[in-house]
């Protein structure tokens, strides 16, 4: 597998091993001197060397093994799709894009080269976290792609989640506008909280349906976009969501479960949010759409096994 990067101004001027080493950290050192010395490594198509200089804008092309593929949900579903967009419901443990060893074990590639007919020319619109299941929309051209891009960043998108937590709601709806910035945490930990200093963040929560004694189904509807939005807010209101480990566990209990998540006892292997619908202005027919998927299957069965007569709902 032949992967190529451009060096970028951090690195310019400096060796090829350093450049690389300090780009792509999820190889050693030593192993990119292996992979250099034994001439799978071109730098604008010449065979480089380990202490060949590198300046920005060069091209690094790297031939390395493919990657073992890990273990992602790939039932995912088309549920629109007209000449300038695609809208998927992605299922839990999905990334939309990957790098690394999900390089090829992410949404947007099995889109492009994977299914069938393929979309070649696909692009992200929007992104979902990796255990977030849901609408996800794809542009198939540059138009349409800044276009609905731009309604996102000016926050005239609606979208709708559900999500299940801990503890039932002593209210049917309240509005939460808590600023939210990321958190120092242990290395290897990507935590955001409430701060001082963070982003305007605001969320609309309503009670759906409460599951005693323990539970709840709640419907959110954010007004801005901030990382972790949604699972920041509700674990500051004392609901966090059930599968939540970021955020009910401290750094040291979340960094062993990762490790070996075999050990967690939580029902849900993952945090149980799902976004329902998005609506959007379709640059093209020039009038609202809203783009809808089912409550995912395994949050679904949690909610049965605690109410057998559980219906979906949006």
């Amino acid at each position: 597998m032949i992967v190529s990067s451009k060096v970028t101004a951090v690195f310019h001027r400096k060796p090829l091993l350093d450049y690389l080493a300090g780009r792509f950290t999820y190889q050693t050192l030593e192993t990119w001197q292996a992979r250099i010395e034994a001439g799978n490594v071109t730098c604008n198509g010449r065979i480089a060397t380990p202490q060949q200089i590198v300046r920005q804008g060069d091209v690094v092309a790297c031939n390395l093994p493919d990657p073992p593929m890990p273990d992602v949900n790939l039932d995912y579903h088309i549920v629109h799709e007209d000449d300038w967009l695609l809208a998927v419901n992605k299922p839990g443990n999905l990334k939309v894009h990957g790098h690394g060893r999900f390089i090829k074990a992410n949404l947007i590639y099995h889109l492009r080269h994977n299914h069938t007919p393929p979309y070649p020319k696909a692009t992200l619109i929007n992104r979902l976290d990796r255990d977030t299941s849901g609408i996800v929309l794809l542009a198939r051209d540059a138009d349409t792609l800044r276009a609905v891009q731009t309604q996102f960043a000016e926050h005239t998108v609606q979208k709708t989640y559900l999500a299940v937590v801990q503890g039932i709601p002593a209210w049917q709806s309240r509005t939460i506008n808590l600023p939210i910035g990321r958190l120092p945490s242990a290395e290897g930990v990507y935590r955001f909280g409430i701060t001082e200093e963070g982003r305007v963040a605001q969320t609309t929560v309503e009670l759906v349906r409460p599951f005693p004694p323990n539970h709840a189904l709640v419907r959110l509807t954010p007004k801005t976009g901030r990382t972790h939005q949604l699972r920041v807010h509700l674990a500051t209101l004392g609901h966090p969501i059930v599968g939540d480990r970021l955020y009910t566990m401290n750094d040291a209990d979340y960094l062993a479960w990762c490790e070996d998540k075999s050990s967690d006892g939580t029902p849900l292997p993952r945090h149980a949010l799902h976004c329902a619908q998005t609506t959007i202005w379709h640059p093209h027919w020039e009038r609202p759409f809203t783009f809808s998927a089912p409550l995912a299957p395994d949050i679904h069965t949690f909610l049965h096994a605690l109410d057998p007569s559980f219906a979906d709902v949006l």
